[in-house]
This record gives structure tokens, C-alpha cells and sequence, in this order.
């Protein structure tokens, strides 16, 4: 009988499936630091997109996207928060691809 193996789909589901501890600690710290000042969510999680795009960190770019989405943030601001980065921190090529993920991520809202 073949064995079903359940694979984790985010990076985050992995730590947990290794350690729920670990799992349970990095949630309140990303929720110390989201409590920690006056940014909206919205801004929040588009500062969360430049530094992604800058990391070139795909998934966790377009999790963060559907954030700021969600959050109230247009197509136009997500796309502003991956170009903010160009020659600053990041070249053509991550912009680019940070570009592309911010269109999967609208086409799969469609």
C-alpha cells in the first residue's frame, strides 16, 4: 500500500510540521513587530513586498501581495512597492520578476 506523504505548502507550515514551538514563537513575534507602531496594515504589508522583492522571496512576496490587497491596497500601490526597489536595493531582474508575481497574484483573484 503506497504511503500518502502530506508536503507543507508554505515555509511557515514546514517550521510547524518541525517544531510547533518554533512555529508558535515566530507567530508572536511577527505579531509583536505588526503591533509595535502606527502603520495600517495596508502599508505594512506593502513595505513587507519591497523587502521581499529585494530578498526575491516569491512566495512570500505574492502571500504579502494578497495581504496589501486585501488590506486595501490597489494594483497600482502593489506595483509601486516592487519598483520602489529598482537601484535601490534591487536590479532590473527582481523588479521584473516581482512584476510578474504581482500579476499571478491579481490573475488568481479574477
Amino acid at each position: 500500500m503506497a504511503q500518502t506523504v502530506n508536503t507543507p505548502t508554505t515555509p511557515v507550515q514546514r517550521l510547524r510540521d518541525a517544531s510547533p514551538a518554533a512555529a508558535d514563537a515566530f507567530a508572536a513575534l511577527r505579531k509583536a513587530v505588526e503591533e509595535s507602531g502606527p502603520l495600517e496594515t495596508k502599508y505594512r504589508e506593502l513595505i513587507n513586498m519591497g523587502a521581499f522583492t529585494t530578498a526575491r522571496m516569491e512566495a512570500s512576496f505574492k502571500t504579502h501581495c494578497g495581504r496589501a490587497l486585501d488590506a486595501g491596497a490597489t494594483p497600482e500601490e502593489c506595483r509601486q512597492a516592487a519598483l520602489l526597489t529598482f537601484a535601490a536595493t534591487t536590479g532590473f531582474s527582481s523588479v521584473a520578476d516581482a512584476l510578474r508575481w504581482l500579476e499571478d497574484v491579481l490573475a488568481a483573484r479574477k
